[in-house]
This record gives C-alpha cells, structure tokens and sequence, in this order.
C-alpha cells in the first residue's frame, strides 16, 4: 500500500505547476480515509462467529437450553450446533472421535476414559443433582418394592452412572448384582424393552423415567433414593481445542454463566424454555427443575464424586488394587476461573 500511495503522491505534485506540492492536510485527509477503510474490514473478519460443535445428552441441561435459546452465545460470537445423545457416554465418544468441540457427561464415562485419553479435559461442572437416575419397573411383575426386584430382568447400560445407580440402589435395599439379572443395553433400547415387557424393571435417567411412567401409566412403580448419588454433568473437551482456540471455551463458560443467572432471576421464564424443549408434562417438567442445582463449579465434591466412581469401576473391572487417576490432571480450570474465579475452589 505504501509503495502505490507514494506513486500517487509524487504524481499529483506535478499538478499546479513545476515543483507544486499539494496541502499536507490534503495528504492526511486521504490516508484518514484509507485507514478507516481499513479498519472496517478487519472487524468483519474478527465478527465472524466461531463455529462450536456441542454434543450432549438429553437430560435437563437447562443452562445450555437457556443460553441458545436467549442468544448468550451469539452474544460472545459463538455459532453452536447441538447433537443430542440418550446418555453422556455417547456424547463424550463423539467428541473423543473428533465429531463435537465439547461433550457433556457424568462421571462413569470420564472415569473411563481419562486413563485412555491424555488429551481429555474438565471445564467445569454446568449441573448436579442426587436424584437424576431412578428405577422403574412393571407392577404387573409383583413389583411392588425395591426388594420385589429380586430375581427379576432390569434393563440399564453398562459403565454408565445409570449402571453405578443401580448397584448403589440395590445395595442400600440389602441386594447384590447377582440377585437380579442385569440386562445391559443401548441406551435407545432400554425405554422400549420395558414398555414392551422385555425386562421387567429399568435404571435410566429421568427424562427416559419420565417417559416410561407416561407409557405405563398405573403400571409403572417408581423407586427413588435422593441423596444416594450425586451426579455431576461435566462439560468437557480437548488440549487439541484449547491450543488451537484458546478463548473459546471462556467465551462458551461466559454465555452459560448468564445462563444460570437467568434460570435464578427468571425462573419462570425459565420453566417456559424447559418446557418448550422436554418431551413431558409441565408438572413433570416442574419437579424434574426442582431437583437440579445449577451452577458452573471445579470444586472437590467433584473431585471426590469421581474417585468414588473410579473405586467402583476399578472393581467392576476386577482390579480392584489398581491406582485411580488423578483427576486434577483432567482438569482445566483457566477458562472458569477467567470468567467466576470464585467458582474455582481447588486451592492451590
């Protein structure tokens, strides 16, 4: 620019007689023009929004909703696109295999893979609850009570914290696995072989609980145990991202920050963009909010929350003596911490 401004400017010198020269403030006009000119097309370029891949699994994950839905992440000049998964397990895979920027999961399936994956980070937690997964069986199998599920067929998948549940649920009612028979299948197959008489009991989450007790009406026996298992959902990702688009995840964290202050000040407002997106009444929809705690969090509940998962995982593997990872290596906590540094309470 600089080389082709110079010809200009020796050119026009010659106009107005020998050794003329034009007014400096003239030059100065026309490379005020040229810089502004300039200046335009790069904030275009820098608009852009950045395209982000999101997979994550259908439970109610009401931040992300809200933040898509009320525009928080056009706001910070993210494009997002979702694909929606039964269970995290299957979103995280996804993302492991290059198909999604971010995943969201529970703990069995992080656990899982953070001895297989070295690339595998923790942004935060977007949400918990201790009474997301629960039983549902069949009444017209003399199911009346936890312990009417002995010898009985139970539908659940392996790995999962749908799994990690029903384990738990049954010890607490005095059964062991081997009392039972454990069916292990898709998550997509589960709901259907219940309905269909397949199996006579099922451990899902609570959208697929929800969906079950409409299709069996005063069939269906619902067995809850809050404060049994906190489950956390994660929002995850890669080192591969984090070098590569360093902001990103902050930008994505910023717009589910406002997210979760909306569902606090506006809980209305909030039930209104639940129900629009759940597959069930507006009763259902209700409690299913009411049993959440929505808040972005690295904290050691979490922490702790996968280390006991580890310790049952080490054991359904048969090795139990096996060291758990250490999760603070998963962990990638610059991003929340730029956004709510009190939101980050690791310690040092």
């Amino acid at each position: 620019m600089s080389d082709r401004f110079g010809e200009k400017r020796e050119g026009s010198a010659k106009i107005g007689g020998t050794g003329g020269m034009l007014p400096l403030f003239f030059l100065a006009g026309i490379f005020g023009v040229l810089l502004a000119a300039g200046c335009e097309r790069q904030p275009q370029e820098e608009d852009k929004p950045a395209a982000v891949a999101l997979c994550r699994g259908t439970n109610m994950q009401l931040p992300l909703i809200v933040a898509e839905q009320q525009g928080f992440f056009s706001e910070q000049g993210l494009a997002v696109t979702v694909r929606e998964f039964t269970l995290g397990r299957n979103a995280l895979e996804a993302m492991l295999k290059g198909e999604c920027d971010l995943a969201t999961a529970a703990e069995p399936p992080v656990v899982e893979y953070a001895g297989q994956r070295g690339d595998l980070r923790i942004l935060a937690s977007l949400q918990s609850t201790d009474n997301m997964v629960r039983v549902v069986a069949r009444s017209d199998r003399g199911i009346a009570a936890p312990l009417d599920l002995r010898g009985k067929r139970i539908g659940t998948v392996k790995g999962s914290n749908v799994h990690y549940f029903l384990e738990l649920f049954l010890g607490k009612h005095g059964l062991q696995p081997q009392d039972v028979a454990i069916v292990f299948m898709k998550a997509d197959e589960v709901l259907e072989a219940l309905t269909s008489g397949r199996v006579d009991a099922m451990a899902m989450t609570h959208n697929v609980v929800a969906q079950a007790r409409e299709a069996l009406q005063a069939n269906a026996v619902l067995m809850e145990a809050p404060g049994l298992y906190r489950n956390y959902v994660m929002l995850l990702t890669t080192t591969g991202l984090l070098e590569k688009q360093p902001g990103l995840a902050g930008r994505f964290l910023r717009a589910v920050d406002r997210a979760e202050d909306f569902i606090s000040q506006r809980p209305e407002e909030a039930l209104s963009i639940a129900q629009a997106d759940a597959k069930v009444s507006l009763a259902e929809t209700k409690q299913l909010l009411g049993i959440y705690q929505y808040q972005l969090l690295l904290d050691h509940a979490l922490l702790m929350g996968l280390e006991d998962t580890a310790r049952w995982t080490l054991r359904q593997n048969g090795d139990s003596q096996a060291p758990s990872p250490n999760f603070l290596n998963l962990i990638a906590a610059e991003p929340l911490r730029a956004v709510n540094p009190d939101s980050v309470r690791l310690g040092k």
